[in-house]
């Protein structure tokens, strides 16, 4: 599947679970914690995804590479909604962000583990010098 849909999928996903998870509060905040976790939900889903896939390569196959790419990338899951968040005036941060946070570490794993296994396949199919 390709990184754009992904991200299109993440935005609405993520936008409607923050509308509804700040609907107590109004329709206003309803909308603006929506339309704030759509845009980063987009955002962040390519740009975690390029962060994930060049430290991946920085650091080398193998869990070396898998785990310094998910953790800068949780880093940066993690800080740019807390921030965006709190700036936008979102009453319930952490529910709003924690099933991104819970799904993005699924679907990174997932993305270096399978970013690993082609490398490793190709590194197999190229002939010995």
């Amino acid at each position: 599947m390709s990184p754009i849909l992904i991200a299109l999928l993440a935005a609405v996903g993520y936008g409607a679970w923050a509308a509804y998870a700040n609907h107590e509060y109004g329709l206003e905040t309803a909308v603006m914690a929506g339309t704030v976790q759509a845009v980063y939900a987009f955002l962040s889903t390519l740009s975690v995804t390029h962060v994930a896939r060049w430290i991946f390569f920085r650091f080398g196959c193998a869990i070396k590479g898998i785990a310094a790419g998910f953790l800068a990338s949780f880093v940066v899951m993690l800080l740019f909604p807390l921030v965006v968040h709190r700036l936008a005036g979102t009453p319930d941060l952490w529910q709003t962000i924690l099933p991104g946070l819970i799904w993005g570490s699924v679907y990174l794993l997932g993305y270096l583990v399978a970013v690993d296994r082609r490398e490793r396949q190709s590194q197999r199919a190229q002939p010995s010098s």
